[in-house]
């Protein structure tokens, strides 16, 4: 019985996890590409898809990975949510490019949540590693700290997507901006 439940809660856990924005439009998060791929909102073109295309392209060749490996779409929803997926996968919804205010905010998250996949590095040291990676794709690293301390404030931010390892903490956010002007960048 114990073992049932369990495959039954992990089952559970890995299908489908809905989420609703205000206007209520709806959108699903999963594990299986070709199932958001499918959904009704869900873009591969269009000008918010090659915005968040171009970020993730220059990102993701940063990082030294083929660009022709990394695929992206766009839900198109006023809904506060992003995933980066093990293999090269990234969406994000039209609200959560809103939320981020820039590109450059976009890149910030891309590099701390693809980092975070393709290695075992955590906390601190994934902080530095993204903000290194956000610097060497042209990016103000300023931004980087602009993205997290919003985050940290907003329910909506931190809500958007299942991975957490973000600096939201004074204590994180005060050593990226350590790390931040020891670059140069003054605030």
């Amino acid at each position: 019985m114990a073992l049932k439940r369990r495959t039954i809660l992990g089952a559970a856990a890995i299908g489908l996890v809905g989420f609703t924005s205000h206007a209520g439009a709806r959108a699903y998060r999963a594990n299986d590409w070709s199932q958001l791929k499918a959904l009704a909102n869900f873009r591969q073109a269009g000008p918010d898809h090659e915005r968040f295309l171009k970020v993730t392209n220059l990102v993701w060749s940063t990082l030294g990975q083929k660009s022709q490996a990394l695929e992206v779409g766009l839900f198109e929803t006023d809904a506060v949510a992003a995933e980066v997926l093990i293999g090269g996968k990234a969406w994000v919804t039209t609200g959560f490019l809103a939320a981020c205010q820039s590109e450059v905010e976009v890149a910030a998250w891309f590099c701390q949540r693809a980092l975070a996949l393709q290695t075992n590095v955590r906390g601190e040291e994934l902080d530095r590693n993204a903000l290194k990676a956000h610097l060497a794709s042209g990016y103000d690293p300023r931004a980087t700290l602009a993205l997290w301390t919003r985050w940290a404030s907003s329910k909506k931010l931190r809500n958007s997507s299942r991975f957490t390892d973000i600096p939201r903490t004074s204590v994180r956010l005060g050593k990226l901006r350590v790390q931040i002007e020891k670059l140069g960048y003054l605030f």
